[in-house]
């Protein structure tokens, strides 16, 4: 005695819509944006710093107050840097390019 089984329709499991908040994690334009607008106002950081320390010179000879403001600007280029070369990384998608293998049977 054989039992059949009738084939029935399979229910196919349903992605679900994205959010709103998951379209914007998705959105590269919106996070260059923001690493580009955190970066300038890193850069103008850096020259407010340069500047209070070229001021502490003249004014006082060098202090040490002098000192930190250098290493805080040189911290804010070093920033503006990194925030460069982040949004390269956020810009950079993935090609799709034709895998050529050698053709090893000919000598």
């Amino acid at each position: 005695m054989e039992v059949q089984i009738e084939p029935g329709p399979i229910e196919l499991q349903r992605q679900p819509v994205p959010n709103w908040f998951s379209r914007l994690l998705a959105n590269r334009q919106l996070w260059k944006n923001t690493i580009y607008s955190i970066a300038f106002i890193t850069y103008l950081c850096s020259f407010l710093f340069f500047g209070l320390a070229i001021a502490d010179i003249r004014e006082s000879g060098g202090t040490l107050a002098a000192v930190i403001d250098l290493v805080v600007a040189m911290y804010f280029v070093v920033q503006v840097i990194f925030l460069f070369v982040l949004s390269i990384v956020v810009e950079r998608r993935r090609q799709t390019q034709a895998i050529d293998f050698p053709d090893r049977r000919s000598r």
